[in-house]
């Protein structure tokens, strides 16, 4: 007996030394990267701002591109790796900015309020009740980019505010979604991947449709990617098809619009693949 319990003081030893060990490590960080809190006065929540520079950035006297990535637990990281491989080699190097969810609560909270644009709380295939409940907030959370984000990133870094590219995916492209029908000149590329044009009956088509009836022109490049899955509930190629369509019907003069489904993807491993088409073909290298 003294032996076993001399065994299991010396385990629990050993794990208090690798925690104890665990937490005097450095969490990782990106080269170049920083991190700035703003509090959105639109809608009372507090958010972080993760900023990646590129490597010439303070070498150079130039305004780079801005990419602003949503959903930036997944999105930030990749479209960081991507522009480290990818930079001033296929593309130019730009400046990336991920929002995060608001501080304190939880992911689907955060996500389906500001990124849905319309009240939705019966939402079948939306986030919990909770998130539901608080759906509908787009409009105050698009306010916050324009008023606070674009500002604050314009008085702090060498920005080519000509040159703004907005990514999203699933909540994230119907957010994208939401912009271009609304409040387009915002961005001057829009990646949007795999929208979820499905919710509260397809209203971004009625956005769209409301849109045109009071505007003769829509200036920005819209680059539409969806997974050809079609096995859920709701065919999102299906959307996206008629999302395109319905654009292309206006015959608006400055709008140049790419809509492309990839084949051999699903909603959850389509991200890298559209985010690398859309960047090529929103920022190219300059010949």
């Amino acid at each position: 007996m003294r032996n076993v319990f001399n065994a299991l003081i010396a385990f629990a030893l050993g794990v208090m030394s690798i925690l104890s060990h665990a937490e005097e490590l450095s969490p990782v960080t990106y080269p170049l990267s920083e991190v700035r809190a703003i509090h959105a006065n639109s809608n009372g929540k507090d958010y972080e701002l993760y900023i990646q520079l590129p490597p010439s950035y303070k070498e150079s006297k130039k305004a780079y591109p801005l990419i602003v990535v949503n959903d930036s637990r997944f999105a930030f990281p990749l479209t960081s790796g991507a522009m480290q491989l990818m930079g001033d080699r296929v593309v130019q190097e730009s400046i990336v900015v991920g929002i995060s969810y608001a501080k304190g609560e939880d992911i689907g909270v955060s996500r389906t309020r500001d990124y849905t644009p319309t009240y939705s709380p019966k939402e079948s295939s939306a986030h919990s009740d909770d998130a539901r409940a608080v759906s509908g907030h787009a409009k105050e959370y698009v306010q916050f980019i324009e008023e606070q984000v674009f500002p604050l990133l314009k008085a702090k870094y060498r920005i080519d505010i000509s040159n703004k590219i907005f990514v999203g995916h699933s909540f994230g492209g119907l957010l994208g979604s939401y912009i271009v029908t609304n409040k387009p000149n915002l961005f001057d590329h829009y990646i949007i991947g795999s929208p979820s044009l499905w919710y509260d009956k397809k209203v971004i088509l009625k956005m769209e449709e409301e849109y045109s009836k009071h505007n003769t022109d829509l200036k920005a490049h819209v680059l539409l990617y969806v997974d050809a899955d079609s096995s859920g509930k709701n065919s999102m190629v299906t959307d996206v098809l008629a999302f395109e369509k319905a654009l292309r019907s206006r015959g608006y003069k400055s709008l140049r619009l790419h809509a492309e489904v990839l084949k051999n993807e699903n909603h959850h491993s389509v991200f890298p693949a559209l985010l690398s088409k859309g960047l090529m073909q929103s920022i190219p290298l300059k010949p």
